[in-house]
């Protein structure tokens, strides 16, 4: 008896492996935000602005990302969604590098154990909550396919481990010089990953010191994405940039501006025309925003397609509560 072709068909899609998902796309369907991480729990909907990097952070023709950013952008739930996705998605070995073994410690009980709890395709990967053994501590998470393992870059001791395919570094500029007596810890970080041809090094912070601050050094090196955003006047593409001051060498861009002594009445100026952009504008300015690259395949490692797609936000981007135009000025 000869098969149908429909039946054919269908076993063939039976024995498919599921399509890869882009990260934005996993964590819109996926992810979600516990009460302990966020001020606003529940489903995960991606940003314009975040949708960049979520998904620079899984495409594999990109071997780095970088965010220098400003405050209260999302950066640590989008490293938080990296972290659900290679659990569920596509296990492998990651490491997560805090500045202090005592910051790594309140990641894991604040970010990743609320995370291991409300992310449903996530429960029961880990353990029970009363299991504790050499694969489930504070530090180090085991689930099928891969680790978990958080660090603190004033250790070199928690280097000392297997290879990790994706390592990420938050808050690099608040980071010692050296973990302990071996090194800098970037550099012990990213050599864990150095046997992977698919390896993941993802880094964040907000900027400390002009000029010597690790985060903007690796800015710099890579193709320096900055998000504009179109004027709602007249639609003029351009990122946002705080207003000029002296010693301002910062050409273009839609400038904050404000009355004298009423910086809670802040707003921008169009580039272009000189267009008022007001705070409810904002929302929509995201949704038609675009990253864009100033430094076009700068960064590629050592002639290879994989590159180092760099990414700047600040607070201007930001649509939380506590971070209005007015509040910023102010």
């Amino acid at each position: 008896m000869v098969a149908s072709s429909s039946w054919l068909d269908g076993a063939e899609q039976a024995l498919r492996p599921p399509p890869r998902m882009s990260l934005s796309e996993w964590a819109d369907k996926h992810y979600r935000l516990s009460p302990e991480s966020s001020a606003d729990p529940g489903q995960w909907h991606s940003r314009a602005y975040q949708r960049g990097i979520l998904d620079a952070c899984t495409d594999p023709a990109i071997e780095r990302v970088t965010l220098m950013k400003g405050a209260r952008v999302g950066y640590t739930l989008c490293i938080n969604a990296a972290i659900a996705y290679h659990m569920h998605h596509d296990p492998c070995p990651i490491m997560v590098v805090q500045p202090t073994v005592e910051t790594a410690k309140k990641y894991s009980k604040e970010f990743i154990a609320p995370m291991l709890r409300d992310v449903e395709v996530l429960r029961g990967l880990v353990g029970g909550a009363a299991v504790k053994s050499s694969g489930r501590t504070i530090l180090d998470k085991s689930f099928p396919g891969g680790v978990l393992s958080m660090v603190g870059a004033n250790s070199g001791t928690g280097f000392r481990m297997s290879s990790r395919r994706v390592v990420i570094f938050d808050e690099v500029d608040g980071y010692k010089d050296s973990a302990g007596d071996e090194g800098d810890p970037i550099a012990l970080g990213e050599a864990r990953a150095r046997e992977y041809w698919n390896r993941k090094i993802i880094a964040g912070s907000t900027p400390t010191i002009a000029g010597s601050s690790r985060i903007e050094e690796m800015f710099e090196a890579g193709d320096r994405r900055r998000f504009y955003v179109p004027c709602p006047q007249c639609g003029h593409m351009d990122v946002l940039r705080f207003r000029k001051r002296k010693g301002d060498d910062v050409d273009g861009g839609h400038r904050m501006r404000w009355p004298d002594d009423h910086p809670e009445e802040a707003c921008f100026e169009c580039a272009a025309n000189g267009c008022v952009i007001e705070e409810r504008h904002k929302g929509a300015m995201l949704d038609a925003g675009e990253w864009r690259a100033e430094a076009p395949g700068n960064g590629t490692m050592n002639g290879r397609a994989r590159a180092h797609a760099s990414f700047h936000i600040w607070a201007a981007y930001s649509l939380s509560a506590n971070a209005t135009w007015g509040q910023i000025a102010q």
